[in-house]
């Protein structure tokens, strides 16, 4: 099973920086492609605002969609307690393993920062625009996510499942009582989904890459409630924080970046052309 999530991860990895997979289009930096400098930074403060006002611009289907969300979090809230006692019931050596080496180090940065710095580092040396934005955009999503994953462990201040005999789902601290209770939302559960969200959504046209970084996503989450970190709603919410912000920066990028400068040229007459992007 480790073996397999290895070879599931370097496929990722060695798709996404192919240059003959990565490398959509040859567009100059004017276009829609991001460099580090201080507009990019700026980019994520004015981000991180979109995120604390987005529910003040949500549409009647969106909040239709929070609304089925919460539901369904109600639901699994009476069920986190047979949940986790499954899980613990299930554990075997091989599993400890597989969550241990192959899961929990991408949601606490072990593997997620190396990884996106080499996409990094890679489209630098290699002059890939499209890995070089890639690993940008998720980099933001990635620090956007955890800041308010941390903000709202503080505010609700439940108690992980491991952290009282008997363990009760029903332990909420409230608002910065003690950062000793920060289960609820899953912090390794939210930043992956963030990731993986920013990169299905920037290479969309790549099915495989969002089922890979998806799967991988909720592989993490289970692990956390495996591992008895976290209840399953703390892993829900997790994964739908991490959705929703890496959606949003991405689409924050898409709004700003819809007019493209692409190459021309026609007979002896060489220049550019401004295209709106659609896809």
């Amino acid at each position: 099973m480790i073996k397999n999530l290895i070879i599931l991860c370097s496929a990722l990895w060695f798709g996404i920086t192919s240059p003959a997979l990565a490398q959509r289009s040859q567009v100059s930096d004017s276009g829609y492609y991001l460099t580090l400098n201080k507009d990019f930074i700026l980019s994520g403060f004015t981000d991180a605002r979109d995120v604390l006002i987005a529910p003040a611009k949500w549409s009647k289907h969106e909040w239709l969609g929070v609304a089925a969300f919460a539901g369904t979090s109600v639901l699994l809230y009476t069920q986190d307690e047979t949940i986790r006692d499954f899980f613990q019931r299930n554990q075997t050596p091989a599993l400890d393993n597989i969550s241990k080496y192959a899961l929990e180090p991408w949601g606490s940065g072990v593997y997620l920062v190396p990884f996106v710095a080499g996409m990094y580092v890679y489209g630098l040396t290699r002059k890939n625009q499209d890995a070089e934005t890639a690993a940008l955009l998720t980099g933001k999503a990635v620090v956007i996510t955890g800041a308010f994953t941390l903000l709202i462990k503080g505010i609700t201040g439940r108690h992980r499942p491991n952290q009282d005999v008997p363990a009760d789902p029903a332990l909420w601290e409230g608002p910065f009582h003690s950062f000793d209770y920060i289960s609820f939302p899953s912090g390794h559960t939210a930043v992956v989904f963030s990731a993986a969200t920013m990169l299905s959504s920037y290479y969309h046209e790549k099915t495989w890459v969002a089922i890979t970084s998806y799967s991988l996503a909720s592989l993490v989450g289970v692990s956390r409630i495996y591992d008895d970190k976290h209840w399953a709603t703390d892993v829900l919410t997790g994964a739908a924080l991490g959705f929703a912000i890496g959606k949003l920066v991405y689409n924050n990028y898409r709004k700003k970046n819809k007019f493209v400068v692409l190459p021309y040229q026609s007979g002896s007459f060489q220049g550019v052309s401004v295209q709106f992007r659609v896809n």
